[in-house]
């Protein structure tokens, strides 16, 4: 492993850490009611490629709290490197998402990449109702503003993941579809549960849901105040399989993923369960 090698393949180090951050609908009108099954949960993970540790990861979720009386619930995550990856390629990405507790869906997504002294940040308004997201991308001393269309039921890279894991009735052969957006790419992640595994994890055994899935890259155009119309620019750009424990649960237990740089895999490592509402 040498400098210029991970220079080359800069965007695949972020997807692994992305890997790691992505562990960690209903209206905006709810009442102050509103709960949230995870809050107080905290994963952490080992991220390693091929074999040896490069990256650590941390993701917590809070509690419930309102801004102008809408609710949102805060879901942090942290990604550090470490060992002789870190001494080649320093890596200290911070993630924020801001989410409906009813819903699931994102009203806000910031990222923040430190990675081998470059930093660039992404910040998310989301606006399903308008089927719009409002970014804003800094990088360096450079700042850009734009807005991107998106379907009225798109999360961010951590927020699918829950609703994921609230789904009911999983059995073998069912299939999942979520719209993603992180700042920088449009994506339609396929997913399709195929088999009921065991996963030797740090933490212990898990009876666990696999689950495969594939990732396309869209392009959108906006329509008024309808859903954009979308087509496929890169089908199959990735593919991944997810587990997911066998219970009410649904711990997310481990996510690999096939890179140019070779085999990238996000293991729980460690894990404080939600609290109890």
């Amino acid at each position: 492993m040498n400098l210029q090698y991970l220079r080359k393949h800069q965007r695949v180090l972020g997807l692994i850490t992305l890997i790691g951050l992505t562990f960690s609908g209903g209206s905006l009108g709810a009442t102050p009611e509103s709960a949230f099954r995870f809050s107080g949960e905290e994963f952490y993970y080992s991220i390693r490629l091929n074999g040896a540790e490069a990256i650590r990861v941390g993701v917590r979720a809070g509690d419930v709290q309102y801004r102008k009386g809408v609710p949102y619930v805060p879901i942090a995550g942290t990604a550090q490197s470490t060992g002789l990856f870190d001494t080649v390629y320093p890596i200290n990405d911070k993630a924020n998402s801001f989410v409906n507790p009813d819903s699931f869906h994102p009203l806000r997504s910031e990222k923040y990449f430190d990675e081998n002294g470059e930093t660039r940040e992404y910040k998310v308004d989301f606006s399903h109702k308008a089927f719009s997201a409002k970014v804003e991308k800094n990088k360096d001393d450079l700042s850009r503003k734009f807005s991107m269309a998106i379907p009225g039921t798109t999360h961010d890279m951590i927020s699918w993941f829950y609703e994921l894991r609230t789904m009911d009735d999983f059995t073998v052969g069912r299939e999942v579809s979520f719209y993603v957006y992180d700042g920088w790419k449009l994506s339609h992640i396929h997913g399709k549960v195929t088999a009921k595994e065991d996963v030797l994890t740090p933490v212990g055994w898990f009876k666990a849901w696999r689950i495969d899935m594939t990732r396309d890259v869209m392009n959108s155009r906006s329509q008024r105040n309808k859903t954009p119309k979308l087509h496929v620019r890169n089908k199959n750009q990735s593919r991944a399989t997810v587990w997911v424990s066998r219970d009410a649960n649904r711990l997310p237990i481990k996510i690999a993923i096939d890179t140019p740089l070779g085999k990238g895999e996000a293991v729980l490592i460690k894990l404080k369960l939600a609290s109890k509402n």
